[in-house]
């Protein structure tokens, strides 16, 4: 028996060769893997049903409304300003910028004060985003005005925009329900008894009005601010005494932006140097493409010169671009200190730069001490990576195959963002009442109750959302294993193929036998690594939620786990490529073949850590020249765009796009080396190279391994006999006749041969 879920497809171990009389294993893993994926089906049936995915693409303000589009009333709320046509209102306005994206207004950082009252923030949805600035920087913040100051600046100057171009900042109907208010301002008056301090809160920016307005650009149909606009704004209106005016926008801005930004405010910036910039984006991650094709033919034609000029060439990477990083930051940072106007982006942009710096020196020292160390070994790894291309060149077509699994990854990747927005808006509109906070008694002001909308989660949403996280790592998971044991089946028929020219289709016989056989197995092997990543998730989640509250042995505790897990979970992708690897050799399932491939991995531990220490790194080198390639290149694409407020980040995104690329290319090298020892392990328990016993390995894998060198001479005993026999004087009939194809064949005369 193979195993509880092996149905039948046992490996006959007289056989040679990968196993041509397979049947199906691990079937109840893959009936499991189907219940699975109906139960996520259900799940979106649900989600299409009570979620709606344009509360996220178009945002939606703070009674419920989606920007851009002719609401309906919702159920259960009684806000005024809920079931708005707001079709011609597509951009979201936030009254305090601090709070941007928020995911429902309850997770906007909420307030309860003694007396119960909730505070939170106004969002509304506008014709435009402004282009002006309405902050009064030569007066005291309005939360400091006294009774006896005049403070209607703002309100006249809301009024001005709203009379003159129809945009209002201030909440819908705002000037129709202040008939006095617009009456006053109307005829030019400015009582002091009508303050702004009337219509603005003192915190949390909940309305009716906004304490300030600044010049902003829709991203993501989200008014975002403009810094640069800013700037000019500021200097325009400071022509007599630019000195004051230019510390009092750097004071005012670093103080909204500065000190008190958030991670969702990076996050809209981010976003917007990623739509700015995507052209750019586009060339480094078709370079990244490129870069990592060339690299892989090169690896099969000029094994050896590829790998020590790749070795060279990121030594000498490791050695310039760590200088050329600091020369960059030391430009930026004099750059910083000579400007007059010290922006908070600017400083960060600075302090980012030092950041890459130091990161990328320890990286590149590492790397250089790895290869000044590893010098000497990487000579063993040479011939087997001439085989590996070898194989390679005569099955291009495998290298076309982290194409099509990139498409199936992105394509399972979409489809789960697609549910998840509306998994992510399913939730119930709740009104949220509370009392609006201002620093006069209430009964002067005519609106102080407000009633606003939120969309509260349902109890088990939690649950919904690990069963759908599961969803999206097993996915994945079992895609990358479909690919790995097709590529594996692939190199094992080429390995045990004793004339290698008559290998046909390997590739798609690979492919073939996953799907009709050991897509349980696929199934089996990914689940467990799912697992895994979903109990990483699970600690992060904690360490994430909890980390201003843990003392230092919980930290360290947690960070203990998470390592422990890390390593776990290579530990288990290893095992399960081998297994994988032994299953397309075998078609045993997947417990035997763990148990079976652990067993030859041990006999030959020392080899294995050859191949995986010497082969995997020359293998990350190639890698790391793909990403600091790319890197180099977005750099200059990127770093005089005065469009871009962090470039650095698009240049981030582009190197970690260039990395899975050179993963996925390099991965079929890694696969095919992992597989041709395996095989070779096989190949030496089960022959010794004496006659009726010869190895399948070729001549020159041969050379490479110690314990191969008497089947190497008696290879060369046998040519010489046929030679001796030729020379005899046989007839050419009898010669052709008793002609046989030689066992081994020498790479170069095959490679001539196809030509």
């Amino acid at each position: 028996s193979s195993g509880l879920f092996a149905v039948y497809g046992e490996e006959d171990k007289a056989d040679m060769g990968p196993l041509k009389d397979r049947g199906c294993t691990d079937i109840i893993c893959l009936l499991i893997f189907i219940i699975f994926l109906a139960g996520m089906a259900v799940i979106a049936y649900f989600a299409f049903i009570l979620g709606d995915p344009w509360r996220i693409i178009n945002g939606y303000d703070s009674f419920g409304n989606t920007c851009g589009s002719n609401n309906t009333a919702l159920d259960g709320v009684t806000s005024e300003y809920n079931g708005r046509d707001l079709t011609d209102y597509p951009y979201l306005y936030y009254f305090d910028f601090t709070v941007m994206l928020p995911t429902s207004l309850v997770s906007l950082g909420l307030v309860t004060d003694s007396g119960g009252n909730v505070e939170t923030t106004m969002m509304i949805c506008v014709k435009k985003c402004p282009d002006d600035i309405i902050m009064d920087f030569e007066t005291t913040p309005i939360s400091s005005y006294t009774s006896d100051q005049v403070g209607n600046k703002r309100m006249n100057k809301y009024h001005k925009q709203y009379n003159e171009s129809g945009y209002n900042w201030c909440v819908y109907d705002f000037w129709e329900d202040n008939a006095a208010l617009t009456k006053h301002l109307e005829d030019g008056d400015n009582d002091a008894s009508t303050k702004d301090y009337y219509y603005v809160t003192s915190s949390g920016g909940s309305g009716p009005c906004p304490d300030y307005i600044l010049p902003a650009e829709p991203v993501l149909n989200r008014c975002i601010p403009l810094f640069d606009t800013i700037e000019s704004l500021a200097e325009e209106n400071g022509k007599e005494a630019l000195d004051t005016v230019l510390t009092n926008v750097e004071t005012g801005i670093n103080n909204l932006f500065g000190s008190n930004i958030s991670a969702t405010e990076v996050m809209q910036y981010a976003m917007s140097d990623l739509m700015n910039s995507y052209r750019e984006l586009a060339v480094m991650c078709a370079s990244s493409l490129v870069i990592s094709f060339v690299i892989i033919l090169l690896l099969g034609w000029i094994a050896q010169v590829i790998i020590y000029a790749i070795a060279l060439l990121t030594a000498i990477a490791c050695i310039a671009g760590p200088a050329y990083f600091w020369y960059v930051w030391y430009e930026a940072k004099v750059e910083y200190d000579e400007s007059t106007l010290q922006l908070e982006s600017a400083s960060e942009n600075v302090t980012t730069l030092m950041y890459y710096a130091i990161i990328l020196s320890v990286i590149c020292l590492i790397v250089l001490l790895l290869i000044i160390f590893l010098r000497s070994r990487v000579g063993l790894m040479v011939t087997l990576f001439k085989e590996a291309g070898f194989m390679v060149m005569r099955m291009i077509v495998i290298l076309f195959t982290p194409i099509i699994l990139a498409i199936f990854i992105m394509a399972w990747a979409a489809l789960w963002t697609f549910v998840s927005g509306y998994i992510y808006t399913a939730g119930t509109p709740t009104d949220l009442e509370f009392t609006r906070q201002y620093l006069v008694n209430p009964n002067n002001v005519t609106d102080a109750n407000v009633t606003m909308v939120y969309f509260k989660d349902h109890d088990y949403i939690i649950w919904v959302w690990l069963y759908h996280l599961f969803g999206l790592y097993w996915g994945t998971e079992f895609f990358l294993a479909c690919h790995e044991m097709a590529i594996a089946g692939a190199f094992v028929q080429f390995y045990w193929t004793r004339d290698k020219r008559k290998v046909h289709f390997p590739v798609l016989r690979g492919i073939w036998w996953v799907f009709r056989y050991h897509l349980g197995t696929v199934a089996f092997g990914s689940c467990i690594i799912a697992i895994i990543q979903l109990i990483r998730t699970i600690l992060a989640y904690i360490q994430n939620k909890t980390k201003d509250s843990q003392s230092e042995f919980v930290k360290y505790l947690l960070l203990c786990l998470q390592c422990c897990l890390w390593c776990f979970e290579k530990i288990m992708k290893f095992i399960n490529r081998n297994a994988y690897i032994y299953t397309a050799f075998k078609g045993s399932a997947f417990c035997t073949s763990c148990k079976k491939v652990f067993g030859l991995l041990l006999s030959n531990v020392v080899r294995v850590g050859v191949i995986n220490c010497v082969g995997m790194f020359i293998l990350f080198i190639g890698k790391f020249l793909v990403v600091i390639v790319t890197a180099i290149l977005g750099y200059f694409m990127m770093k005089n765009d005065d469009d871009l407020y962090f470039w650095a980040i698009p240049v981030l995104i582009a190197s970690i796009f260039a990395f899975a690329v050179a993963h996925t290319f390099f991965s079929v090298y890694e696969i095919g080396i992992d597989a041709i020892f395996i095989c070779f392990a096989e190949d030496e328990t089960k022959n010794d190279g004496t006659p009726g016993r010869e190895y399948y390995m070729s001549k020159n894998l041969m050379e490479w391994v110690d314990n191969s060198g008497e089947a190497i001479k008696n290879l060369r005993r046998k040519k010489k006999q046929q030679k001796a026999q030729a020379r005899v004087g046989k007839s050419n009939d009898v010669a052709s006749s008793k002609q046989t194809t030689p066992m081994y064949p020498d790479l170069n005369e095959m490679e001539m041969t196809d030509k």
